[in-house]
């Protein structure tokens, strides 16, 4: 079953973009959905999300390792007035999670699909999940005691506290061992919260359904912004971040209840998405705008209310827009947005391995010049080695019964050998 699944998945993507054989070495690539559901948009959206991530820490690690010849401008340069916010990528992968984790109880809540099963649901999240993050992060507790000389009796606690995904919660702050690590353990909060969180579908008005979602996003946009700096300890729990899961919901509802799987497109949409993301990060580069109409609150009040219900909008843009449609489900962009997980665990790592060798790269003396060529030779590289990872590690813990395979595998190997 579900090799039969990731077959006519490989076959309907090679239907709608063609046969090339650029196209046909991709899907080699392409991830295996246990469901059956294949939304390229998603995939897509996966793509922004990390690219964002990725320029952010390309831009650190060089003004880290190379700080005379790289050291961001303080202002008026677009790259880099992009990049300092690429964090905010993370924001953007909860508000898909919000979208896949909801479909399927939604689907069956309006739609009268299958019920979900919670035990096929929380072991399908940790046969999915855990391997690669586990392997990543013992590489990466290694790594940190050969390479930076950290003590090992210091580090082993974090390595701990990260595999119980508690580090957040015991340390309150980033992870030693692999700093992108305090995102996944809200994502496991999210995890376990679904269930529940996903009764609001059982409200059968669209019209009152969506008013309770998006009064709880006010609810926690409201308290981020008024009682969660760096300091609290909701500052990297779920309670901070509610209200993009929730976007996602929103997301998911629309999806399904209005456009039943098959949005209608038009160019309006592709205006939203030319307007909408310069707005979204001029927004965050001038937070002084805020500070003149609210001057409190933890946050910017402009950049802190908006940008949810501006993600959710870009986001609805990728679905309904007909150019930003065609580009976002590109086979290249689905690829790379597919294979999204594995390059989060070990993007920034391999970046900063790479820069320390190309760190002396300035040919000019023009710091934008200097940061794409790097970019150039920095970006493909990792690339390369994090989709090798993605073959070898999160591609087989993407088939449902991989561990039933596993085991058939090793019995079959230990009989040869007795024999």
């Amino acid at each position: 079953m579900e090799k039969d699944t990731a077959k006519n998945v490989q076959k309907s993507a090679i239907s709608a973009k063609g046969s090339h054989p650029i196209d046909t070495f991709l899907l080699r690539f392409g991830r295996v959905t246990s469901s059956g559901r294949f939304i390229p948009e998603i995939d897509g959206l996966r793509f922004i999300a990390i690219g964002t991530v990725i320029l952010f820490h390309v831009v650190v690690n060089l003004a880290f390792k190379s700080p005379l010849h790289f050291t961001p401008p303080v202002e008026g340069n677009l790259i880099v007035g992009v990049a300092r916010h690429g964090f905010r990528g993370v924001e953007l992968f909860f508000i898909i999670s919000g979208f896949i984790l909801a479909y399927p109880f939604a689907s069956h809540y309006r739609n009268g699909k299958p019920a979900v099963r919670l035990r096929d649901y929380f072991l399908r999240r940790v046969t999915r999940l855990e391997p690669p993050y586990i392997i990543a992060m013992v590489f990466f507790f290694f790594a940190t005691i050969i390479v930076k000389h950290e003590s090992a009796r210091e580090v082993f606690p974090h390595l701990l506290a990260s595999l119980a995904y508690l580090h957040n919660f015991i340390y309150q702050s980033e992870n030693i061992i692999n700093n992108v690590a305090w995102s996944l353990e809200i994502e496991v909060q999210f995890y376990i919260l679904v269930p529940l969180m996903t009764s609001v579908f059982l409200i059968r008005r669209a019209r009152i359904r969506r008013l309770v979602i998006t009064g709880v996003c006010l609810l926690t946009i409201t308290n981020e912004w008024l009682f969660i700096d760096e300091s609290s300890w909701m500052y990297l729990t779920i309670i901070r971040f509610l209200h993009f899961f929730l976007m996602g919901f929103l997301l998911a509802d629309f999806y399904l209840v209005d456009w039943k799987g098959s949005p209608a497109r038009s160019y309006a949409w592709d205006v939203v998405s030319l307007l909408g993301w310069p707005f979204l990060f001029m927004m965050w580069n001038h937070p002084e705008i805020s500070e003149r109409f609210v001057p409190f609150g933890t946050s910017p009040f402009f950049a802190t209310f908006l940008f949810p219900p501006i993600a959710l909008s870009l986001y609805v843009a990728v679905f309904r827009g007909v150019f930003t449609n065609r580009v976002m489900t590109n086979l290249w962009i689905t690829t790379i947005g597919g294979m999204c997980y594995t390059i989060y665990l070990f993007h920034n790592q391999l970046i900063g391995v790479i820069i320390s060798v190309t760190k002396d790269l300035v040919p000019t003396e023009i710091y934008t010049l200097n940061l794409l060529l790097q970019a150039v030779v920095v970006l493909p590289l990792m690339l390369a080695v994090t989709s090798v990872l993605f073959l070898l590690i999160e591609k087989p813990c993407m088939r449902k019964d991989w561990p039933r395979r596993l085991a058939e595998r090793v019995q079959l190997f230990a009989e040869r050998i007795a024999h």
